[in-house]
C-alpha cells in the first residue's frame, strides 16, 4: 500500500524481524549516532561497564518476598521492575529494596535513578522516596491509565 498518492515510494509491512532490510535500517541509525554522538557510541560499544544489570531479591528466611530488577547505564540506574509479595506489602520490603538499590547505584557510579510506573501501581511510593515526575503519557494502556516517568538525583 502506498503511503500517499504524491510519493514515488511504497510502504509495506515487514513481518520477519530478522530480514536484511531491517538490519540495514539499524545500520543507518548506528551510523547516524556515530556521527552525532561518537563519545556515547564509543562507550556503548566498547566500554564493558556501560551497562550492568542489578538484581536484588528480598527474602524472609528462604521465602522470596520481593525483588528489584534494574540496569545501570552510564550515570543512571533504571529500575525496570520492582514487586513485593502481596502478603508483605506495607511492611517495608519495597523501601528496603529501593534504599539498597540507591546505595549500590552510588557505588556503581550512578548519579540518577529512573523508574516508570502506571498510575494504579505505586507512583506515590516513588514520590515519597524523593522521585520527581519527569513526564507522563495519558491512556498508555488504551484503558484510560497514565504511565508516569520518574527520576531522582542521588
Amino acid at each position: 500500500m502506498a503511503s500517499s498518492s504524491h510519493s514515488p515510494w511504497t510502504i509495506k509491512r515487514e513481518s520477519a524481524t530478522d530480514s536484511p532490510a531491517i538490519a540495514h535500517v539499524h545500520t543507518w541509525l548506528r551510523e547516524f549516532n556515530w556521527d552525532a554522538n561518537p563519545t556515547f557510541m564509543m562507550l556503548a560499544t566498547q566500554d564493558e561497564s556501560f551497562s550492568q544489570p542489578l538484581v536484588l531479591l528480598a527474602r524472609d528466611n528462604d521465602k522470596l518476598v520481593g525483588g528489584l530488577i534494574g540496569e545501570k547505564v552510564l550515570a543512571w540506574l533504571r529500575i525496570s521492575i520492582m514487586a513485593v509479595d502481596p502478603a508483605y506489602r506495607g511492611r517495608g520490603v519495597g523501601t528496603s529494596l529501593l534504599l539498597d538499590a540507591q546505595q549500590r547505584a552510588r557505588q556503581m557510579g550512578c548519579q540518577y535513578l529512573y523508574a516508570d510506573t502506571m498510575q494504579y501501581q505505586a507512583p506515590q511510593f516513588y514520590t515519597k522516596h524523593g522521585f520527581q515526575i519527569a513526564g507522563q503519557i495519558a491512556n498508555w494502556d488504551s484503558h484510560g491509565h497514565t504511565k508516569l516517568f520518574l527520576t531522582k538525583e542521588l
